[in-house]
């Protein structure tokens, strides 16, 4: 049977987890993959809810979160140029054909659009000078999504007119690399970014209305020019007295931030607004401390289910901490395990020393994905959700053998 995760409140149902599949992707040669660095939920298109996303090395794929803990591999994309290795991928849609966009990043800087109805690469777009460590979609208008680069900057693009929209970079911008990138879940002004540089910005996009809606004017096979891309050089707030050392993930929830470095912490924090003073020298307050343990290394990313109620984040152990968002309390309400065998490999323990990258929350918190340096995806259902669809599964077979039993006695009549 599978592990059952060590919970801080076992008698709640909603912090008792199983663990119930795993898979280690393979690379084209067929031999053991690279790190995988992100995994996304597709919440732009809740029709594809349980649809989700990872990538690494030249590779993303699409897999499918199945009923009773199963994981099935949908598509797979490979990059031509051997030089790539993916970092981030993130979901958009065609607004014309409601087709989902599948976006992929990385380390030589392009931009990958998969349309995953067509099943091909339908833009590459080009224009950081280095690699792209992560992107966000925009919350109302997946066309726009914004870019955070190891060039320092930030890049605002246009996926209808494909077109370069702002660039963020400059004398308030970041002064190394953007390591993440976030828009508020509900106002699409509002975007926040963090890096190297140990800061966490927040940016107001609202001045940048009238070029946003020139960019879906945009016509490449009439205009005389290329589209001229604006800069935008100085966010709204900034601070370096959240975090000493790289910020590595940055979230809105609500109207406040989440931020992580390396000091096993998560932080939930907003700008000390109290006077103008306070807020140009970049104080904040402070309203929360998430404690974990063993994650003193950077690119390690945490994820929140659509409603923020669950957060999420790994170690470099191969454990995944959760949090309850709706009360204030540091400790963690579970802390998932890595305990089965690795599928399709030898039947062994896999619950050594592995760093996890990423997770990610379904829609609705039932169930937790985790991407690892050694290239495995790890999966969770909560003990809740798994008796649901055994019930459902069970009053199916229970209205087949009804329907069949039924048919039978019609024959017998005859």
């Amino acid at each position: 049977m599978p592990a059952v995760a060590s919970t801080a409140a076992a008698a709640n149902d909603r912090w008792s987890f199983r663990q119930t599949y795993n898979i280690r992707e393979q690379n084209k040669t067929g031999k053991k993959a690279d790190p995988t660095w992100c995994i996304s939920f597709n919440f732009v298109d809740l029709e594809h809810k349980d649809v989700f996303a990872s990538c690494g090395g030249v590779r993303g794929t699409v897999y499918e979160c199945r009923p009773n803990g199963i994981i099935k591999v949908l598509q797979a994309y490979c990059d031509p140029n051997p030089e790539e290795e993916f970092f981030v991928c993130k979901w958009s849609t065609n607004t014309t054909t409601g087709a989902p966009l599948l976006l992929l990043a990385g380390f030589t800087g392009s931009i990958r659009v998969v349309d995953c109805n067509l099943r091909k690469v339908v833009w590459t777009a080009q224009g950081h000078g280095d690699a792209i460590n992560d992107i966000t979609v925009h919350p109302t208008r997946p066309s726009l999504f914004v870019t955070a680069s190891r060039d320092h900057s930030l890049r605002l693009w246009n996926l209808e007119t494909q077109v370069c929209v702002c660039t963020m970079v400059g004398d308030g911008a970041h002064t190394n690399e953007v390591l993440s990138v976030d828009f508020h879940a509900s106002d699409g002004n509002k975007l926040l970014s963090a890096g190297m540089d140990h800061t966490v910005k927040m940016w107001n996009m609202q001045g940048l209305s009238s070029q946003i809606e020139a960019s879906f004017q945009y016509d490449a096979q009439t205009a005389k020019r290329a589209f001229h891309t604006t800069t935008l050089s100085c966010p709204d707030f900034s601070t370096h007295k959240v975090h000493w050392a790289y910020v590595d993930c940055v979230r809105w929830f609500g109207d406040i931030v989440l931020s992580k470095s390396v000091q096993n912490k998560i932080f939930l924090w907003e700008p000390d607004c109290t006077s103008a003073e306070a807020s140009s020298k970049g104080y904040v307050k402070c309203h929360q401390e998430y404690s974990l343990e063993k994650a003193k290394v950077w690119f390690i990313r945490m994820s929140l289910d659509l409603k923020c109620s669950l957060m999420a984040c790994g170690n470099v152990t191969g454990q995944v901490y959760l949090w309850d968002m709706h009360t204030l309390t540091d400790e963690p309400q579970a802390v998932l395990d890595r305990e089965l065998p690795i599928s399709k490999a030898p039947a062994k323990s896999s619950s050594g020393n592995v760093t996890v990258r990423q997770t990610a929350v379904s829609y609705d918190a039932s169930t937790i994905l985790a991407c690892c340096e050694d290239g495995t995806i790890w999966r969770w259902d909560s003990t809740a959700a798994l008796a649901a669809s055994d019930e459902e599964a069970s009053a199916r077979e229970e209205d087949d053998e009804s329907s069949h039993a039924s048919m039978q006695g019609s024959d017998d009549m005859e």
